[in-house]
């Protein structure tokens, strides 16, 4: 009787269904988004590699008995969805998973993490739309009822504005999410809007990235002395008071036409809102000569250091705040 049962479940397990299989690096983001038929932020609860014997899958080229790939499944609480229908709270999303050395950027994930997925139904599972590289996308801002903007306006330009939607009460730790389609100088804007947010952990992340631009470091007299010894707090190397004073000795030893002629437009639309006054009235000179029609920039005296929030309209101006 042992041994029928046994053959009973060895033979429903070879006739279950199979996790379709994709691996291609060359599918952009788009694409991703194109082959999804559920796209959502969810906050993942658990997360295991899933034994089940009715699970199958198929790795071409690949020999099942030695390879290093793995069925890895997320239980995720659905919190807001974009893009299709889904009445669980809480589903499971399947994916065909590396477990050997590797490098390169993968969907690692941790419980408890907020982020974006884009799965489709693959034999009745939710299945992400790219095995191992990145398709599991981190949401860093809390959760949100909707996305910044209208439906008008690029998907991902408004997931990179979601990032970077912090509403005035945020309290807690947040890691701010690099992101994927703005451009430098929306960046540096949001940033520098983050640097007036009530929340400290945020005006420290935000300080710490703005840091690592050349010339773009005001907010370091901006924070309290017990939150610049913060800005080392999470493994980060940067920034003492010595080093911070380095890396402003290193930017005012060169010449503005130097900087100038080893950047492009992108980074030059930068460097008219520099710290120093005088060095960003000789970078706003050297803009105006070449893109006199281009008022875009941190050029207005009135308005040093433009900055930026986000709000449901999308990143909006904020008043002038000059900080020395």
């Amino acid at each position: 009787m042992r041994t029928l049962a046994a053959l009973c479940v060895l033979s429903l397990a070879a006739c279950g269904p199979t996790l379709e299989f994709n691996n291609s690096q060359s599918m952009t983001a788009d694409d991703m988004l194109r082959r999804a038929t559920l796209v959502f932020a969810g906050v993942i609860r658990h997360q295991t590699f899933d034994h089940s014997p009715f699970l199958r899958f198929r790795v071409p080229g690949q020999n099942p008995r030695t390879n290093y790939w793995r069925v890895l499944r997320r239980d995720v609480d659905v919190e807001t969805i974009f893009r299709g229908e889904e009445p669980s709270r809480r589903i499971s999303v399947y994916e065909i998973y590396w477990t050997g050395a590797t490098s390169g950027d993968w969907n690692f994930t941790l419980e408890g993490q907020r982020a974006l997925f884009m799965v489709f139904k693959d034999h009745g599972r939710y299945h992400v739309v790219l095995d191992w590289w990145r398709s599991i996308f981190p949401i860093t801002s809390g959760p949100h009822r909707r996305l910044p903007m209208d439906e008008s306006q690029p998907f991902w330009e408004r997931i990179d504005l979601l990032n970077f939607w912090y509403p005035p009460q945020a309290e807690g730790e947040f890691t701010i999410s690099s992101p994927y389609r703005l451009s430098l100088w929306r960046t540096v804007k949001l940033l520098r809007g983050l640097l007036r947010h009530p929340n400290a952990h945020l005006r420290i992340d935000a300080c710490r990235e703005l840091i690592g631009y050349d010339g773009l470091d005001e907010c370091y007299e901006g924070l309290t002395v017990a939150e610049r010894a913060q800005l080392r707090s999470g493994g980060y190397v940067c920034c003492s008071a010595e080093e911070v004073a380095e890396r402003r000795y290193s930017f005012q030893t060169r010449t503005p036409d130097w900087f100038w002629r080893h950047r492009g437009p992108d980074v030059q639309r930068l460097y008219t809102s520099v710290r120093d006054p005088a060095l960003r009235a000789q970078f706003c000179r050297l803009w105006h000569a070449e893109h006199p029609a281009d008022t875009d920039t941190g050029c207005d005296p009135a308005n040093p250091h433009p900055a930026t929030i986000v709000t449901e309209e999308g990143d909006v101006p904020l008043p002038a705040l000059k900080m020395n």
